[in-house]
């Protein structure tokens, strides 16, 4: 039967969850400490340990809120955590070092029952610090210990609101020598070696980078060719209506179960070498597949595509147990074959310098966990986390531009699309081109990006 374009590829409304954004797999080695309150540090000069390390978190409120916002040294950016309890936050120092000291610099949602945590190998954790009566504010906990990671645990929040953190702050001086990162107990930190002869790597790409995602509009082709896009894809195996500008390269995709049958598998195969995987599995309102389901249908896919993506989750590709964790360990245990990573991000701090930052983070905490080329097949500003909320067009223009040079930067980026081609006629929209062939401010932005 014909593949029909997936209802849910258009532009993006309420309907798509808030991201959660957590950087970076951390795990701790905390070999013994004693705690006792005490005062706020009167050195301020004084750089934490903890300052722009590593950082994850058991949830996000949105995508600008992450735990590497509670670790960057700015009091005007904070972790927040979703609505609920438990939550924990944590960092790895790099290094064993001998830790002096703690500060929680709360923002008004905090907790009132909160543990300080260590642990060897990230699985099990060892309380060094526990209260039931946290009254926010800045709080400091004098510590003698010695180790790499270390962890905040809370158990209930103050209000209806989850718990924020302006800063986590661990004090100290560094010793000894760079730690092996160990394996967790729960949750292997990137999948083993396949134990049959596969491709493990993308090879060198021959084409540009910077691609698009297209759906249909008026003039679609023409915008296409003026957007300057190296690549671009469509949600599907197809490109029906669309012209394929020349030395511009069509990606397919396997949407989701429904899709894998002969004819679109054939499709996709004649549209090669690439394939990028299932859309946002993770996602109710998009693929919506179980882990099983996936990796049952994987072989479909591997025979399709020479060089072979990972289904793209819409969040949480860099923690531990999450779906493409579980995926890419199923895959591993099986001897299947991923060739690359692909992802989603939509950031909602508008800020450009801030955002640019939190993708870069987010990108590289991904690539540390799997050490695969990395696909970020879609990406824009836009806050879900109540509704949908655009920033102005100059602030998409501007994050464009500083977003695909970071994105240009970075070697084991092989491949972003930004969300997406099509802009509204008839209000606010992250898209390139007006159905008149006019291009928004972010679409010169994207023209004029290499």
């Amino acid at each position: 039967m014909t593949e029909t374009l997936p209802p849910d590829i258009a532009p993006r409304g309420a309907g798509r969850r808030l991201r959660r954004v957590a950087v970076a797999s951390a795990f701790a080695a905390v070999l013994g400490a004693s705690l006792v309150n005490g005062t706020v540090p009167a050195g301020a000069a004084e750089i934490p340990l903890s300052q722009g390390r590593p950082a994850v978190a058991s949830s996000s409120e949105r995508g600008d809120l992450s735990a590497a916002a509670a670790v960057d040294g700015k009091m005007g950016t904070r972790w927040s955590s979703k609505f609920s309890d438990p939550q924990w936050l944590q960092v790895d120092l790099g290094r064993s070092a001998a830790i002096s000291r703690i500060v929680l610099n709360w923002e008004r949602a905090y907790a009132t029952q909160f543990k300080i945590q260590s642990s060897a190998d990230g699985g099990a954790w060892k309380t060094l610090y526990s209260t039931s009566s946290g009254k926010g504010g800045t709080q400091s906990i004098n510590v003698s210990a010695t180790g790499r990671y270390v962890r905040l645990y809370t158990t209930k929040r103050s209000s209806q609101y989850g718990v924020s953190i302006w800063e986590f702050q661990v004090f100290g001086t560094g010793s000894g020598t760079p730690t092996a990162k160990p394996s967790p107990s729960a949750t292997p930190t990137k999948p083993s070696p396949t134990s049959s002869p596969s491709k493990t790597s993308e090879p060198p790409a021959t084409i540009g980078k910077k691609g698009v995602g297209v759906w249909k509009m008026a003039n679609v082709s023409d915008a296409l060719a003026k957007s300057g896009a190296h690549w671009y894809y469509t949600w599907s195996s197809r490109h029906d209506g669309i012209t394929t500008p020349k030395g511009v390269q069509f990606v397919p995709m396997v949407w989701g179960a429904a899709s894998v049958n002969d004819q679109t598998l054939a499709e996709a195969n004649a549209a090669g070498p690439y394939l990028l995987g299932f859309n946002e599995p993770d996602m109710s309102a998009q693929s919506n597949m179980t882990v099983d389901k996936a990796l049952s249908l994987w072989p479909k896919l591997q025979s399709a595509g020479q060089i072979l993506g990972s289904p793209a989750v819409a969040y949480g590709g860099d923690t531990p147990g999450g779906w493409l964790d579980r995926f890419m360990t199923g895959a591993a245990q099986r001897g299947y074959r991923v060739d690359f990573i692909t992802l989603h991000w939509y950031g909602g701090d508008f800020r450009t310098d801030a955002a640019t930052q939190q993708l870069k983070s987010y990108i590289q905490a991904v690539y540390e966990r799997y050490h695969k080329p990395i696909w970020l097949t879609e990406y824009a500003l836009i806050d879900f986390s109540h509704g949908t909320r655009y920033p102005t067009e100059a602030q998409t223009a501007a994050f464009v531009t500083a977003s695909t040079k970071m994105l240009n930067s970075l070697s084991y980026v092989h491949r972003y699309a930004w969300f997406g081609l099509p802009a509204s006629d008839s209000g606010p929209s992250s898209g390139l081109f007006h159905g008149n062939g006019v291009a928004t401010p972010a679409g010169k932005a994207f023209h004029d990006a290499p």
